[in-house]
C-alpha cells in the first residue's frame, strides 16, 4: 500500500491574480510505502525531534515549514543560533536524502486559467486534482500496487477538494480512465488529517511542497528568488531521484506538470 500525502501551496483564491503570490497554486504529493513510513520515515523524524528539540513525547509538535521560518515555538533557537540553525539543516537534509519516497507536483498559473473561457469548470482543484489522481495512478501502476491519499485538512477547503477528487475517480482523465484509476485507488474517500494528528508522511510533504513549487515555476521560465535552502532541495529532488520519472528519466509529465 503506498499513501500520497498531500500539501497546498498557494491559495485557490481567483482575487488579486496580478500579485505573484496569489497568482499561482500547486498541490504537491510525496508517495510513500504506508509500512516503510512506519518503519523509517517516523522514527527519523521522532530522532530529530529528541535530539535537537527534546519534544517531550506526551506533547508532540509537528515540523511546519512556516513555523521553523518564523522560529515559532520549539523552533526559536534556529532563529538565534546559527550553529543550532546548521545541525537542524544538516539532519533534515540527511531525511530528504536518504527516505525512500517519490514527489509529484502539479502546479496552475491561476490567471492564465481564469482567462481560458471555454472551460467549463472554474476552480483550480479541479485540474490540480485530475493531475495528481492521474501521475499518481499511473506511478502505481508502474509499481504495481494500490495506493490511497493523504490531504493535510483546510477544514471548509476539505470538501472541494474530496469533491474533485470523487469526481476524477468517477469519470477519469483523458489519459487514465475511471477503470484503471479505481483498480488502483480503491477507497473513494481522502484520508484528511491536521497537523495535531503529527503525522510524518504529511510533515515530510510540507517541508517539500514549497522548494518543489519554486522549483516548478523556474522550470517554467519564472525569475522567482528561491532561497539556498530551497534550491538545495529542489537539486535533491531532482539529482537523487526523489521526482517521479519515466523509465527514460523524463520528470516533466511525471514528477512535476504545469498549467500552462
Amino acid at each position: 500500500m503506498i499513501r500520497l500525502y498531500v500539501d497546498e501551496q498557494g491559495t485557490d483564491t481567483l482575487t488579486n491574480l496580478d500579485q505573484d503570490k496569489h497568482r499561482f497554486l500547486s498541490l504537491t504529493g510525496v508517495a510513500l510505502n504506508r509500512e516503510y513510513a512506519r518503519d523509517n520515515l517516523v522514527p527519523a523524524i521522532n530522532s530529530l525531534k529528541g535530539d535537537l528539540f527534546n519534544e517531550d513525547p506526551d506533547e508532540p509538535f509537528s515540523l511546519h515549514r512556516s513555523h521553523i521560518l518564523g522560529g515559532n515555538g520549539p523552533f526559536h533557537k534556529i532563529r538565534t543560533d546559527d550553529a543550532f540553525k546548521a545541525q537542524f539543516n544538516q539532519r533534515i537534509t540527511d531525511i530528504f536524502v536518504d527516505t525512500d519516497y517519490k514527489v509529484i507536483t502539479a502546479l496552475i498559473d491561476k490567471q492564465w486559467m481564469v482567462k481560458q473561457w471555454h472551460w467549463e469548470r472554474r476552480h483550480p482543484y479541479h485540474y490540480l486534482m485530475e493531475i495528481l489522481v492521474e501521475k499518481f495512478a499511473q506511478y502505481l501502476e508502474r509499481a504495481g500496487d494500490i495506493g490511497d491519499i493523504m490531504p493535510e485538512s483546510r477544514q471548509k477547503k476539505d470538501r472541494l477538494l474530496q469533491s474533485e477528487y470523487a469526481r476524477v475517480r468517477a469519470e477519469g482523465t483523458q489519459y487514465v480512465d475511471s477503470a484503471r484509476i479505481q483498480s488502483v485507488l480503491r477507497g473513494g474517500s481522502l484520508k484528511f488529517r491536521t497537523k495535531r494528528d503529527n503525522i510524518a508522511g504529511l510533515q515530510l510533504c510540507d517541508l517539500l511542497a514549497h522548494p518543489s513549487h519554486m522549483f516548478v515555476r523556474e522550470k517554467m521560465g519564472h525569475n522567482v528568488n528561491r532561497s539556498a535552502f530551497s534550491t538545495m532541495v529542489g537539486n535533491i529532488l531532482l539529482n537523487h531521484g526523489k521526482y517521479d520519472r519515466s523509465a527514460s528519466g523524463k520528470v516533466k509529465g511525471y514528477g512535476y506538470k504545469h498549467l500552462p
